[in-house]
């Protein structure tokens, strides 16, 4: 059924009249303008942003890359994503990406398509923990304090909220490293030395993390890299 989102607010107006009084017209509010403005307003701010970052001498190429199949394609994701987005800097990194696939020729479109989609996956605090740990060691705790990106600590006397915001903290990691951008890194044994296991998992406790390749590309292609900046 070819239905518009203006025909869904008219059926949710209709039937919020008599089934649900107060949240029924603000959900019919929200379909019919809220959102629909919202986007557009998302995409053009987009639009400017790319605008921004291309550079007069590329503007020819960037111009006929543009209308190449592959590279409409990449934008329609850009699109969905940015009109999705809750932050500025969201689409600044949408637009370094769209950007970099128009005037980078080393990386092919299918790997830009990946790394939208890698993109897609994270969360701002996400993109600042990997980037934190693309920094030498100087810069990576001046960042990490800068952004408040330390793990809220837990003991037998912290109250639920503390104990959720670590489990929260928790998935930032899980997260990065399911998706192949953090690797953990564990402490080797010495000589003779047996590994040193977790108490509470069974498994050889970790020191940390690192950054991956695929991190640091995804990264470079943001322009949130340290030479970029």
């Amino acid at each position: 059924m070819d239905i518009n989102e203006n025909d869904i607010a008219a059926i949710i107006g209709k039937v919020s009249l008599s089934v649900i009084p107060c949240v029924g017209p603000l959900v019919a509010e929200i379909i019919g303008n809220v959102i629909p403005n919202q986007r557009i307003d998302r995409i053009f701010s987009l639009l400017k942003a790319l605008e921004s970052k291309i550079d007069e001498k590329e503007r020819a190429k960037v111009e006929k890359r543009m209308l190449e199949e592959k590279s409409i394609d990449l934008m329609e994701d850009g699109f969905m994503q940015a009109a999705r987005a809750l932050s500025e800097k969201r689409i600044e990194y949408i637009a370094s990406l769209l950007k970099n696939s128009l005037t980078n020729e080393d990386v092919e479109h299918i790997a830009y398509k990946r790394l939208l989609s890698l993109l897609g996956e994270l969360n701002d605090i996400e993109v600042l923990i990997l980037k934190a740990y693309s920094m030498p060691g100087g810069k990576h705790g001046e960042f990490w304090s800068k952004h408040n990106l330390n793990k809220p600590s837990v003991h037998l006397g912290s109250s639920q909220e503390e104990v959720d915001k670590n489990a929260i903290h928790e998935t930032y990691f899980t997260n990065l490293t399911r998706l192949g951008l953090l690797r953990i890194r564990f402490r080797k044994p010495k000589r003779g030395e047996l590994p040193e296991f977790d108490e509470k998992t069974g498994m050889v406790k970790s020191q940390g993390y690192n950054i991956t390749s695929l991190g640091r590309l995804l990264l470079r292609s943001i322009d949130q890299d340290e030479d970029s900046r």
